[in-house]
């Protein structure tokens, strides 16, 4: 993580962020499986989502006016996450543990017709289950991936809307990859 963290601090680099990130929630996940929970890796995690999100924008949205207020934003963030991460440090606790998150959750619930924000809670769901259940792997993986491709073109067609845009391409790339995880879901049942 460490070395992670030295290489995001020289170059302002997407993929070492999103490796940043990934780590951190594997981290979590297991911790959450023995009881426990790193306070510093839920503060980086949340410090570093805004910044990861216009990453992802600056990739898929292709408007000018929407990219030029993405990399300016992007710059204001990274400044501020440059600042927390140089004095980042781990804090393990215990913690009671309410329930363990219920996987079947996932097989059983359909995402289409489900709002962003709800998509957006099974999708954590989901990587919550990736990274504890091995056997699952590459299924919840592609799950994990097309919901997230799905919360990507919803925060797209968001800025869009802002900017006075015609959002229809955006919420037809939405809606593809919400199918696409549903295929897989089903997969899962049975």
């Amino acid at each position: 993580m460490e070395r992670l963290i030295r290489r995001y601090i020289k170059k302002d680099d997407p993929d070492v962020l999103h490796d940043l990130r990934v780590w951190a929630r594997k981290e979590l996940s297991i911790l959450e499986k023995e009881g426990k929970t790193d306070l510093g890796l839920k503060k980086l995690l949340k410090k570093s989502s805004k910044l990861r999100d216009t990453d992802v924008l600056l990739e898929i949205c292709k408007d000018k006016k929407v990219r030029k207020y993405l990399k300016k934003k992007h710059k204001k963030l990274r400044q501020k996450f440059l600042k927390y991460i140089k004095k980042f440090k781990r804090k393990i606790v215990l913690f009671e543990k309410k329930n363990d998150f219920n996987c079947e959750e996932i097989f059983n619930t359909s995402f289409i017709g489900k709002d962003d924000k709800t998509l957006h809670k099974l999708r954590i769901l989901v990587k919550k289950c990736r990274y504890t259940n091995p056997k699952l792997e590459d299924k919840l993986k592609k799950i994990q991936d097309y919901l997230g491709k799905a919360h990507d073109y919803y925060n797209c067609e968001k800025l869009l809307i802002k900017f006075g845009k015609n959002p229809k391409k955006a919420v037809r790339k939405k809606l593809k990859y919400i199918r696409k995880a549903e295929k897989v879901r089903l997969t899962l049942q049975g």
